[in-house]
């Protein structure tokens, strides 16, 4: 058990590493204002999925407490 522990959490930290040094080499790479538009394009569709989510959980939790104040 402390063997698989050991592996998953080197895992984790060369996944999260490896990620950031593939952030920093494209930030490199690309010119700012590249970078830039990127970011502000992926922006509303990312907001977007966080309100859908939420009003889901709202409305999920709703009906929950509606069948559950029956009881």
């Amino acid at each position: 058990m402390i063997r698989r522990g050991f592996w998953l959490l080197l895992g984790a930290v060369l996944g999260v590493s490896g990620y950031r040094r593939l952030t920093r080499a494209v930030k490199a790479l690309l010119p700012q204002s590249q970078m830039h538009a990127r970011t502000q394009a992926a922006a509303p569709g990312r907001h977007a999925g966080t309100v859908a989510f939420v009003r889901d959980v709202r409305i999920g939790m709703a009906d929950y407490l509606d069948r559950h104040r029956e009881i």
